[in-house]
């Protein structure tokens, strides 16, 4: 869910501040995509909020919820292997795709 929350985080933001930078994509929710995504964000984040609070009270070791325990670990885990290692050598969807290309590309004004 934290995944989603901040994809469609970003979209969203994008979406509203600077439309125009976005990506063409094969096919947009026209009008209702700003709404769309504004429903799925407030939907992803409820749940990613409550998949942290325990199943029962009193908590103990047994009902304890260790989501949050995991997921706080994992998170240091991928952040000091992103820092050490792979901002280094990762590359990025970007460098195995085309893009999106502006009009002017298209009509011959760059001199590409």
């Amino acid at each position: 869910m934290g995944t989603y929350c901040i994809s469609v985080s970003c979209v969203l933001y994008r979406r509203i501040t600077a439309p125009h930078l976005l990506p063409k994509a094969r096919w947009s929710l026209g009008r209702w995509g700003i709404l769309v995504n504004s429903i799925a964000l407030g939907y992803a984040w409820t749940i990613f909020f409550w998949c942290f609070w325990p199943n029962a009270t009193p908590v103990d070791a047994s009902s304890f919820n260790y989501a949050p325990v995991m997921f706080i670990g994992v998170l240091i885990v991928a952040l000091v292997y992103y820092f050490v290692k792979a901002r280094h050598v990762y590359q990025g969807p970007v460098a195995y795709t085309e893009g999106w290309r502006d009009e002017a590309h298209f009509t011959g004004q760059m001199g590409g």
